[in-house]
């Protein structure tokens, strides 16, 4: 019902990640495929697309009030689809998920405290530390013999107990590592966190994505201690391909915590709310389960493709995603330091890469690969990878 093999063409608009590619590579960028930044290359489901050009026809664009109708279909979407029921007065609507863990590290934080994080984890969670003058406490994903990450609690418990550690960056489902952590797993971290009064920012703009097999536990729904202690960042701008319209939602169930959030808004003059942002998330959680459906199915399919790719290939390796759209492969037995990896992908393979290194040290000789693209796009970008290699010997 849904077209998702299209391939747009990235010059009719202003991407970021196809401008990346041409202010990088230069007049030498035309066959080069950008499959880095985390939007998709697929058009919204076109119920969001009616929705925005009604909107438009109304020709008011002043300042926006968050509707009681928007609230309604955002606490639809979350019971249905996690099990998860929240109040309105729970939400701030925020101006992008990244604004509300900058915010929410405002406000649970002093300059000088300490945030943990979990490399190789997204890059802006050490852009928001550093920014809030915090020191980063790393507790390291472990991938063990097996390919798989998983969390080392031991170490957790040990830089949750620093006293100047006041809060941690929670990325669920994990991005570029793709994990979907399991009930005790969330529920281990969120017992560590309380022992030590550290709260919980919880990053789940991916919580929509999950393959065969596994299930996105919100945090909140570990019950009501685990709520007490952290704020839950959301938005349908991943599920949607929204991200432009910067509107996500900060769920935060404690009273005082709340208040302590949406005060730090305020000293930094408000968290505004996008008039199409509201309109597009809207319509997204009221109309677009079936295109979302049919877009998992399609993601299984890419993920099939670049699963078989990798097998194939001598020194290249998939670390198996259950959630996300994103995969991280493995290209450490190719031989290569950060650069002559990200020299090999762009130059000789031709595709543009979030390289690994960006990730945090533990991220160097992987690439992460963006799956929401046409089938043939990624064709391509494997066929250039498998040719590249092939040139190595």
């Amino acid at each position: 019902m849904y077209d998702f093999d299209t391939i747009i063409d990235h010059n009719s608009w202003a991407s970021e990640k196809w401008s990346e590619v041409r202010e990088v590579m230069g007049p030498d960028s035309e066959d080069v495929v950008a499959l880095s930044v985390a939007d998709m290359e697929f058009k919204t489901a076109p119920e969001i697309i009616e929705a925005l050009h009604r909107a438009a026809d109304t020709g008011i664009f002043g300042y926006e009030h968050c509707t009681d109708a928007y609230y309604e279909a955002l606490q639809t979407w979350m019971s249905k689809h996690h099990q998860w029921d929240i109040k309105r007065d729970w939400v701030s609507v925020t101006d992008g998920v990244m604004t509300g863990v900058f915010t929410g590290l405002r406000a649970v934080t002093h300059p000088g405290d300490a945030v943990i994080i979990q490399r190789p984890v997204y890059y802006p969670f050490t852009n928001a530390a550093v920014r809030n003058g915090l020191t980063i406490l790393d507790n390291e994903l472990v991938l063990n013999a097996q390919g798989h990450y998983e969390m080392d609690f031991e170490d957790l418990d040990l830089k949750a107990s620093n006293p100047r550690c006041t809060a941690m960056v929670l990325c669920n489902p994990h991005n570029p590592v793709g994990r979907v952590w399991s009930v005790e797993e969330l529920g281990r971290v969120a017992q560590i966190c309380i022992k030590h009064g550290v709260t919980i920012l919880a990053d789940e703009i991916h919580a929509d994505f999950a393959y065969d097999g596994h299930q996105v536990t919100m945090l909140s729904t570990l019950g009501e201690e685990v709520a007490a202690h952290c704020m839950e960042f959301t938005a349908p701008s991943k599920t949607f391909n929204l991200a432009g319209l910067i509107t996500s939602n900060a769920v935060i169930s404690n009273p005082e915590l709340k208040q302590r959030f949406d005060i730090a808004a305020d000293n930094v003059a408000g968290l505004s709310v996008n008039h199409f942002g509201l309109v597009a998330c809207q319509a997204a959680y009221e109309h677009g389960e079936q295109w979302l459906q049919e877009l998992r199915k399609y993601l299984a399919g890419n993920l099939e493709v670049l699963r078989s790719f990798a097998a194939s290939q001598q020194g290249i390796s998939l670390i198996e995603p259950e959630g996300t759209y994103l995969a991280w492969l493995d290209c450490r037995g190719l031989g290569m330091d950060s650069d002559e990896l990200r020299d090999f992908m762009r130059n000789k393979a031709r595709v543009f890469f979030d390289e690994g290194s960006l990730f945090g040290d533990s991220g160097k000789g992987f690439e992460r690969v963006n799956l929401a693209c046409p089938k043939a796009m990624l064709e391509q970008v494997c066929s250039g990878i498998a040719n590249a290699v092939k040139e190595l010997g």
